[in-house]
């Protein structure tokens, strides 16, 4: 499909007016400043961690980031979906100056004749040239007096940016990937600490703790088992038999091996294959059985854990057995024997539920997220309790697991984890820009050292992340610096629903509302060795694009050697560097914001082709939008991208509109698991609204067409938004630059 770029041709043209407006005095403030911003609903993809995580998204894994994502308060970890990126046959705005039909109408005053006498005309040459020489003399003995290290500002250009990550080396990040390795790993605050130092060593500047005690659910004193009332017997989630030999061995692992913030307690109900829980298969299901307080064995894929647990929920399930299966894993990924982690949080402290868990926040008790008995278990497990024969694997095809319709399983579900309050430590650190020092450019990381699980990547995160504010600080020390302040992170509790960048984000919701432009996440950058999958947010499309799983939702224990195994040479590391440093410095340094409006209004589009339900009137909106869109990129993003028309003012009006034009498309509430922002999609199979899709799933189950016509109304309402936004956009262009004729 071929999305063209159209220049709308109009009756009356707006003139360009170059505006000589002095820029705005730089006070004295902190890099966040806590001014009287405006209180719109927060909107920070943090985890395209889960990004922006895809996160495997991890989604910044930019799954996920990149975020991823900035945060939202309903999903897990921000994962996006495959979105292809929008192009035009002009491409982005910045190639509309090759537009050989261009006319620029911006207007400049021809200079004043001056008549001048020879006299005066000699007069003035004898001034300047005893100035030129006095000048001369000025700067040779100044020379000679000062040292000859001394270092000036560099001005930005993608010179600088080449020079930047020429200083970011595979070598370089292998030695930070191993120091990380060494730190006591006992207590978040101790990691975040020797991760602080490491930054301040490298020059960063104004590095500093963000801490917040925060309620964790953390494993009991004995793992959770999984028992055979047939046969009596009794298996850690691993698959391995209950006896004091396999808990000594696996303690730990043993230990880890389950869902944060599921229900606890004992249950023993039937076993009903619900394959991967979707709505088709509640309802087959439902229509044989009656599933109320019986135990579901679910597959982690094709859509988010917490939605597919809502639905459970929903249908009066009591429990839930969850795995992977085989065939859903790359068949170079061995984890048949491996039980593994979840966490059942959308994100932040559970007991502070959209504020932030500073001294004097009420604490809601909230240590349960769900009434369902939640438990991960390996395959090999799976295997045994649907008595999968030997014979019947075949070598040549994987055979997805399935249990067999006539076998009835009783089994003894018993979960035993423990809530407490724990110290949670962010590293944040600044490098203040220069022209717009109150805009922030987040690049975040993570680390984690409450468990094994997840293994050992988030050295490879912290030593990416360090690598780069290394070579960035090498160029700032010889006078460079950014136009936008660069906001580095190192994000605690991650693994418990992100729950580090969550409270610092709702901790400065204000001040991010505002001021924050973009979020880079390098949540789990590394997952294998073949295929590069990096994620934007859709105004970002023409930087990365995106894709998703959801088996990212999983940690495993990972050997500390493993990082080294994927990537022995660091060279991996070092490519998503690279790409991670220059996407970061391109949106910290381009005059405009590299940021797509025509994209975000073809897409719009797109989402509705297709529908099952009657969107005329969501696409005339649509339509309406795209009309400004176009005008807005052709009129305003046009002439601020040309230097030679470019004024300060018209660039600072134009990053604004720029700035918040997804923020249209985040709606106040989203089904768990999904995306506040609507324009994001759950994976490559469909280009729908999600939210849409997930109205009509609803209604196939509760026979309701009351969820529908709600999700209709959040789409249309955004549309109309952003159409809004865009044509007030365009009006205060127009207005500001009549005034200045």
């Amino acid at each position: 499909m071929v999305l063209g770029f159209f220049l709308l041709t109009r009756d009356k043209k707006m003139a360009y007016h170059k505006v000589n407006a002095e820029q705005r005095a730089q006070g004295h403030s902190p890099y966040l400043d806590n001014d009287d911003l405006q209180a719109t609903a927060l909107d920070l993809e943090w985890d395209m961690e889960k990004e922006l995580e895809e996160p495997g998204f991890d989604h910044f894994c930019l799954d996920g980031a990149a975020q991823p994502p900035l945060g939202n308060s309903q999903s897990p970890d921000l994962d996006l979906e495959p979105i292809q990126p929008s192009t035009s046959p002009k491409g982005r705005f910045q190639r509309l100056q090759e537009d050989p039909d261009y006319i620029s109408h911006y207007a400049r005053q021809a200079p004043k004749s001056n008549h001048c006498s020879f006299s005066q005309i000699f007069k003035i040459l004898c001034t300047v040239l005893i100035l030129f020489i006095l000048g001369i003399l000025i700067g040779y003995y100044a020379h000679k007096k000062c040292p000859s290290s001394s270092a000036s500002p560099e001005p930005n250009n993608p010179h600088v940016y080449q020079e930047i990550l020429e200083e970011i080396k595979a070598e370089n990040i292998q030695q930070i990937y191993r120091d990380l390795l060494q730190f006591p790993r006992e207590e978040d605050t101790d990691v975040a600490m020797n991760i602080l130092a490491q930054w301040t060593s490298h020059g960063l500047e104004d590095v500093q703790l963000a801490n917040y005690s925060v309620l964790l659910d953390l494993p009991g004193s004995s793992s959770n088992t999984v028992t055979l009332k047939n046969s009596g017997e009794c298996f850690y989630p691993s698959g391995q038999q209950c006896n004091r030999e396999t808990k000594k061995l696996h303690a730990r692992d043993l230990l880890y091996s389950y869902a944060a913030y599921s229900a606890k307690g004992t249950l023993e109900a039937e076993l009903v294959d619900v394959q991967y829980g979707t709505v088709e298969d509640l309802v087959r299901i439902q229509a044989i059985t009656n599933v109320t307080k019986k135990i579901a064995l679910l597959k982690l894929g094709q859509s988010p854990l917490l939605y597919k647990l809502s639905l459970l929920e929903d249908a009066g399930f009591g429990g839930v057995l969850l795995y992977i299966d085989p065939c859903d894993l790359p068949k170079t990924a061995v984890l048949d024997d491996k039980a593994f982690m979840v966490s059942l949080n959308s994100g932040g402290d559970p007991s502070t539920p959209g504020y932030p868990s500073i001294d004097g926040s009420y604490r809601q008790n909230r240590s349960n997220l769900t009434t369902l008995l939640v438990q991960p278990i390996s395959a090999v497990l799976v295997k045994k309790l649907v008595y999968l024969p030997e014979d019947s694997i075949r070598k040549d095809m994987c055979i997805p697991l399935r249990l067999p319709a006539t076998e009835k399983k009783i089994i003894n579900l018993n979960i035993q984890s423990v809530t407490t309050y724990k110290t949670i430590s962010n590293v944040i650190g600044y490098l203040k820009g220069t022209i717009f020092p109150d805009r922030y450019v987040v690049i975040g990381s993570h680390h984690n050292s409450m468990n094994s699980y997840g293994g050992q990547e988030w050295t490879g995160s912290s030593a990416i992340i360090t690598a780069f504010i290394q070579a960035v600080m090498l160029k700032a020390k010889r006078g460079w610096r950014p136009d936008r302040t660069i906001v580095f992170c190192s994000w605690g509790g991650t693994s418990f629903g992100n729950v580090g960048s969550y409270e610092w984000a709702e901790d400065l919701k204000r001040v991010l509302q505002r001021n924050v432009v973009a979020y880079v996440s390098l949540h789990n950058p590394v997952r294998g060795n073949s295929t590069l999958l990096p994620i934007a947010s859709p105004s970002l499309q023409q930087l990365a694009a995106e894709n998703s799983s959801f088996l990212f939702e999983a940690l495993f224990p990972v050997h500390t050697t493993k990082t080294e195994e994927l990537d022995p040479s660091f060279r991996l590391h070092e490519t998503i560097a690279k790409l991670t440093g220059h996407m970061t410095l391109r949106i910290a340094n381009e005059p405009v914001l590299p940021f797509n409006a025509l994209d975000i209004a073809l897409q719009v589009q797109n989402n509705l082709k297709g529908s099952q339900v009657d969107t005329h009137q969501l696409l005339a909106v649509a339509a309406r939008l795209r009309d400004t869109a176009e005008l807005f990129q052709s009129d305003e993003m046009r002439p601020a991208n040309d230097p030679k028309e470019r004024a300060p003012i018209r660039v600072r009006m134009l990053n604004d509109v720029l700035q918040s034009l997804e923020k249209n498309f985040v709606i106040r509430q989203a089904p768990p698991g999904l995306y506040r922002n609507i324009l994001y999609r759950l994976d490559e199979r469909t280009s729908q609204f999600s939210v849409l899709l997930e109205a009509l799933e609803h209604c196939k189950l509760h026979q309701s067409n009351e969820t529908i016509e709600a999700a209709l109304s959040e789409v249309l309402n955004s549309i109309n938004s952003a159409q809004v936004y865009f044509k007030a956009g365009l009006d205060v262009f127009e207005t500001a630059l009549a005034g200045k004729k």
